[in-house]
């Protein structure tokens, strides 16, 4: 049970905003549950985008299990944020509020998460990250939510229902996504996948440098995207094997 709370609170994590400095790209450090005065340290690979007004986070546990969540957030003048997430791996679509204590210094950002398990003990979830190095801000910027996916094989169109976001900021990426691994649609699988990337003459770059995905781990791809608008863009990737395209509509969150 233990276990599976502990899976439950890394969910809850994020943010971003305007004002004391938010933004900017995150790579955990150090993960430490504390309760009834006892410390445990937890290994966990976790990556944290904040854009101007959302998080997206995903983490992956030594047992190759997927957390993520993607939400937005209200900060102070830099000692607390709140989070209210809009998707996450446990939870889905239904909204949970979550009140963090921070500080920083220098690279270092720490939050602590005061949680309460179902029995009514008291826990807290204390994350400290190193701040990465991002550079100019681009038109991708932003967090994006899949609107339609679908495949497209000689005269067959099969249409995606994965559920799955992006998130852009400073030259990093993550992607993150609830995706179907049967025929049926009734059992489904958390993944994502982060890196940098570049945008040029309307070819996104990307390169998968931590990914759940062992077929994407390392692979650079170029991807011509077409702007709808400046809050709407798609894509098709084909594959140069079998001659299938994916297509992708992206809409940008507001």
């Amino acid at each position: 049970m233990f276990t599976a709370f502990i899976a439950f609170i890394l969910c809850g994590c994020g943010k971003a905003k305007k004002g004391p400095s938010q933004t900017g790209v995150f790579k955990l450090d150090k993960l430490t549950v504390s309760s009834r005065g006892k410390d445990s340290v937890y290994a966990r690979t976790q990556m944290k985008i904040y854009t101007d007004k959302y998080f997206a986070y995903a983490s992956l546990a030594p047992d190759s299990s997927v957390g993520f969540g993607v939400g937005s957030y209200k900060a102070d003048t830099g000692k607390s944020i709140t989070e209210t997430s809009i998707y996450s791996s446990l939870a889905l679509d239904s909204p949970k509020t979550f009140h963090l204590a921070v500080s920083r210094k220098d690279s270092t950002f720490t939050q602590v998460i005061p949680m309460t398990a179902g029995n009514g003990v008291k826990y807290s979830l204390t994350e400290v990250y190193t701040q990465l190095p991002t550079t100019d801000t681009s038109k991708m910027d932003g967090v994006w939510k899949l609107d339609q996916a679908y495949y497209v094989k000689g005269k067959d169109t099969t249409k995606s229902n994965e559920v799955q976001y992006k998130a852009f900021w400073g030259g990093h990426f993550m992607f993150v996504h609830r995706y179907p691994v049967d025929n049926t649609g009734t059992k489904f699988k958390n993944g994502f996948g982060y890196g940098d990337f570049s945008l040029k003459n309307d070819t996104l770059s990307e390169n998968e440098q931590l990914t759940s995905h062992s077929t994407l781990m390392g692979r650079s791809f170029a991807i011509r995207i077409t702007f709808n608008g400046p809050d709407e863009y798609s894509q098709v990737i084909t594959d140069k094997g079998t001659g299938e395209q994916s297509v992708e509509v992206y809409r940008r969150l507001k």
